[in-house]
């Protein structure tokens, strides 16, 4: 089993160290992705006007109005 003693060759890595080279390699490019995905959320949020959820009254074009009959009424499919 190899110990990771030094040799002549220079430090021999023992298959624990591999793992744990991966396990923190995979952990810095999570975080590295979790950082790039959060920064591409806030420029996309910042683009946004906070409060501007269209209101109802809003008329959306190429959408008729509702006639007064309508409105309250459910659907019917």
């Amino acid at each position: 089993m190899d110990t990771g003693a030094t040799s002549e060759q220079g430090v021999a890595i023992s298959t624990v160290g591999w793992i744990a080279i991966g396990v923190a390699a995979w952990l810095v490019v999570a975080l590295v992705v979790g950082v790039l995905i959060g920064r591409m959320i806030r420029r996309r949020d910042a683009q946004t006007p906070r409060g501007a959820e269209p209101s109802e009254t809003s008329e959306t074009p190429g959408v008729p109005a509702p006639s007064p009959d309508s409105v309250g009424r459910r659907r019917r499919d």
